[in-house]
């Protein structure tokens, strides 16, 4: 194997890395968000905040620049994973279980 292939592999394994840990914390933020879920539903509360939404794209647009990472692709990534949220605490309201 030459020195390039080694190299390929090794930054190849450190992505594998990054992306176990990438599932195992979006595992955790749905474990929280089901809590919360559960929390709104328990008071009658709807299952999309809005304003939450709209500080967390400012706020997460100014992390993505920060990294040198494209914002539109962060929050297309944030979008994605909050509107599984809201189907979530949906399903929690009318009596779903997760």
């Amino acid at each position: 194997m030459t020195d390039d292939q080694e190299s390929l592999t090794g930054l190849r394994e450190q992505v594998d890395a990054v992306d176990t840990q990438l599932v195992e914390l979006l595992g955790r933020r749905f474990a929280l968000t089901r809590l919360i879920g559960h929390l709104k539903a328990g008071e009658n509360m709807p299952a999309r905040d809005e304003a939450r939404e709209s500080h967390q794209h400012l706020r997460l647009a100014i992390l993505a620049e920060e990294q040198g990472i494209d914002a539109a692709m962060v929050l297309h990534v944030y979008d994605a994973v909050m509107n599984r949220v809201v189907e979530e605490h949906e399903a929690i309201k009318h009596g779903e279980d997760f």
